[in-house]
């Protein structure tokens, strides 16, 4: 399957994104996804307010690379004029295919700003922001969160928040099966996020428990115009590939399951990515993460990554990547 697809204003090779995660979605692993097949990757959410007023180190997570493009720019904040002056210097110096604005995170540092899901309480400010930001001609994807009205502090529904949004303006609107009061705990409401699909076709993008090719498939056979890859795609970055195959996409692996070589040489080049892009300490840290995720199920992954853990610093891990063979040759394919 090669057709070209159209979702949020947005020209794409397929439904399979990867989620803006914070601390995460840096440019080395954007640049992972995008080679195992996800067609937008998103950067971190990144605060309006700390490209208006602070340093370098908020500056540089704007920065982006042609390998990681189409990609999402998510911004926070709790006010559209914030957002529109942050949006505005982005653009002076960098290009991205739509602007996101996180309406979903529920922890309270973000929370006590009025911005990520507190803006699911405020819904004249959500929908201000989206008419704002559409003036720079950019789609615009809001990302919320289920929302269950209490008569108090949410009083609007998911659909009707989500109808909203879309009122305003926004070209797609991606929507978490969790509540914010759940946090990351518990599981998400899959019924809702379809709910909101069927009512609003071709504008909702999926997130939440997204672990399995089955996972993704349900989304898109049940309405979603698209599905983010999250933590799962941590767990198991070869996920993304296994999606598109259930799905009919081609891709540029081996058929059936990527093998042990095709793993380690891609591992091998995100860890080249994460150290070049980031630092050594940065890209120790990730890599450690990941480890596990490529290598899922096969016999020595343990072991290889206790090695990763007492590696002292970044020249050893990469001495220990390299020989990676050494610690698979039961399971080599």
């Amino acid at each position: 399957m090669e057709t070209k697809l159209t979702i949020g204003g947005v020209e794409v090779e397929n439904p399979v994104f990867f989620a803006p995660l914070a601390g995460v979605s840096i440019a080395a692993v954007r640049r992972l996804f995008r080679r195992l097949g996800a067609a937008v990757t998103h950067t971190e959410m990144i605060s309006s307010a700390g490209l208006l007023y602070a340093g370098t180190k908020t500056w540089r997570m704007t920065e982006c690379t042609d390998d990681e493009k189409p990609l999402v720019l998510q911004l926070f904040t709790g006010d559209a004029d914030s957002l529109c002056r942050s949006a505005e210097r982005c653009l002076q110096s960098r290009s991205y295919a739509a602007f996101s604005i996180n309406m979903a995170c529920p922890m309270p540092k973000v929370h006590k700003k009025g911005a990520g899901s507190r803006l699911l309480q405020n819904p004249d400010v959500a929908f201000a922001m989206v008419r704002a930001l559409k003036k720079f001609g950019l789609p615009v994807w809001p990302k919320i969160r289920k929302i269950v009205p209490d008569g108090r502090e949410y009083r609007l529904d998911t659909l009707q928040f989500a109808e909203g949004l879309l009122a305003a303006g926004a070209d797609n609107v991606t929507i978490h099966g969790r509540t914010p009061q759940q946090r990351y705990e518990g599981k998400a409401d899959k019924r809702e996020v379809v709910r909101a699909a069927r009512r609003f076709e071709g504008k909702i993008t999926a997130s939440g428990d997204v672990y399995a090719p089955a996972d993704v498939a349900f989304y898109l056979d049940n309405g979603c115009a698209a599905v983010l890859c999250a933590r799962g795609a941590i767990a198991d970055p070869f996920m993304v590939v296994h999606a598109l195959q259930v799905l009919g996409y081609n891709v540029r692996m081996s058929h059936g399951d990527p093998s042990l070589e095709e793993r380690a040489e891609i591992l091998i080049g995100f860890a080249d990515d994460l150290c070049r892009l980031h630092g050594e300490r940065a890209a120790l840290v990730l890599l450690r993460r990941f480890l596990s995720g490529f290598f899922r199920g096969r016999a020595g992954t343990a072991e290889f990554k206790r090695a990763l853990a007492s590696a002292k610093d970044w020249d050893s891990a990469y001495g220990l990547l390299r020989g990676w063979r050494s610690y698979f040759e039961r399971g080599f394919m």
